[in-house]
């Protein structure tokens, strides 16, 4: 049996296994997320494809599993009519989409579907999966663990040659001279456990932003958290070895919010002294701990001049190509990167008669038009202000912790790429689980705390209760005795 044939078993057998364990199925799934590259590039580099849609066919056993599963209560995703509405209509906007003329084949229509909503569930699934703050801690905290191994193997890929077998991509064939460097630095740009340099960064950045929202919840004490801080340190330094300048920009704009939310509203003086602390100890892991890897960095930062052009190029792009769309754009898809391996015949992209973008909210312009945009981009920034206003209303510190969590990562990913990079769409839509799962936990406590509250008696009902028992006391009352009649 090859090894094709064999994976096409194991996943459709783990499909079945995810329809009838989908709550475990979960966390199995953000797991896998992290491996996968390094399953395509060095275990099985012969059925990439395969690998590359393992996960895919977990979830989608776990989501008929939910779909189909009766179980009575189980935690619940609150209902929000103002994400749900525009995204149930965005939804359907985009399988009209797959019909769009101008789109070279029906097939590239219904992958691009897929990029957009497949992970879309996650807001209902997680919740049931991970039903308790007991299940979301434990879970989290090893979650974020795995980096130090995934970042101990990227160290290896930074001080092995390009041509070691650890530095490869996921791709059938990968001449040394392909693998990306940091410009004239001899120094390659690592991938850990991912197929490609973004994927690994997205998941850095998803980290990092975990590590945050635990430390919060803990108020950044040391005690119990020295394996978080190490992960936290060993992230930092990933970033800065795999040479991206636009995550570690993003958490250095970010991290003033985090200060106001997470700090100075919760955590006062002796918190703040902690993440000061913290970070001093952090600093000098990386610093010193990495070896080139931030001298590295910075000649890599220096040497574009025009930053603030590509800062601001996300913002612009969808602007720029709002003619060439039209209305209703090229149809969902046409621009994604697998666009090019379903059409045959053709030079790749040619149907977007020269609208090719090259950052996400342009794509999106270009695949959907305006009106399709600004459905989708609704949803995106509703969750912002959604996860923006739980931080106030939330009752609990932890609920609050990945809240602000959530938040900081739907505003780095809004000129992020959520629909053609597989990772950071993973981790969006598993985000926004979280966060429906952490308002539902919270109103699950406050209805159960009122539940407990002893109801309080109307005065009114007191005081004919009182009577009432007085007059039946004196009814039953022995008639008083009388005093004996004189025989004299």
């Amino acid at each position: 049996m090859n090894s094709r044939l064999f994976l096409a078993l194991a996943a459709a057998a783990a499909a079945a296994w995810a329809f009838k364990r989908w709550r475990q199925a979960i966390p199995v799934v953000m797991v896998l997320l992290v491996f996968e590259g390094a399953i395509r590039k060095w275990v099985f580099p012969g059925a990439q494809d395969i690998v590359y849609f393992a996960k895919d066919l977990l979830l989608l056993g776990a989501y008929v599993g939910y779909f189909t599963d009766s179980t009575e209560g189980r935690l619940h995703a609150p209902k929000v009519p103002m994400l749900t509405l525009p995204l149930a209509m965005c939804a359907l906007f985009g399988l009209l989409q797959i019909f769009n003329p101008r789109s070279p084949a029906l097939l590239v229509g219904v992958f691009g579907w897929k990029a957009y909503f497949f992970y879309v569930p996650l807001i209902f699934v997680v919740p049931a999966a991970l039903s308790s703050d007991l299940q979301i801690s434990r879970f989290l905290r090893r979650y974020v663990l795995l980096a130090i191994p995934v970042c101990l193997l990227g160290t290896a890929q930074f001080f092995a040659p390009a041509s070691s077998v650890l530095n490869s991509y996921a791709r059938q064939q990968v001449d040394e001279t392909q693998i990306a460097t940091f410009g004239s630095s001899e120094h390659i740009r690592i991938t850990g456990t991912f197929a490609y340099i973004t994927g690994f960064t997205s998941y850095l950045l998803a980290t990092l932003i975990l590590v945050l929202a635990l430390l919060a919840a803990t108020r950044w004490r040391f005690r119990a958290n020295l394996w978080i801080f190490s992960a936290f340190g060993l992230a930092l330094i990933g970033l800065l070895m795999s040479g991206s300048r636009g995550p570690i920009l993003f958490l250095a704009l970010l991290l003033p919010l985090y200060w106001w939310l997470a700090i100075v509203r919760e955590g006062g003086v002796a918190t703040s002294g902690r993440l000061v602390i913290a970070a001093a100890l952090v600093g000098c892991l990386v610093v010193y701990g990495s070896s080139g890897a931030t001298e590295a960095w910075l000649g890599r930062a220096a040497g574009h001049s025009d930053v603030a052009g590509r800062l601001t190029q996300p913002f612009l792009s969808p602007f720029r190509a709002l003619d060439a769309a039209g209305l209703f754009g090229f149809g969902i898809g046409t621009a994604h990167q697998t666009a090019a391996a379903v059409v045959s015949g053709v030079r790749p992209y040619s149907w977007l008669n020269g609208a090719l973008v090259e950052d996400e909210p342009g794509k999106i312009m270009v695949e959907l038009g305006p009106l399709g945009f600004m459905l989708f981009y609704f949803v995106r920034c509703y969750l912002a202000a959604y996860a923006f206003r739980q931080v106030f209303v939330l009752r609990t510190l932890f609920h609050r912790a990945i809240a602000i969590g959530c938040l900081l990562f739907f505003i780095a990913q809004l000129p992020g790429g959520v629909v053609f990079e597989v990772t950071a769409g993973l981790y969006f839509w598993f985000f926004a689980g979280l966060l429906t799962t952490v308002v539902a936990l919270d109103r699950q406590a406050i209805q159960a705390a009122l539940a407990a509250r002893p109801r309080p008696v109307p005065l009114a009902s007191t005081v004919r209760a009182a009577a009432a028992r007085t007059k039946a006391g004196t009814a039953q009352l022995p008639p008083a005795p009388t005093a004996p009649r004189s025989t004299g």
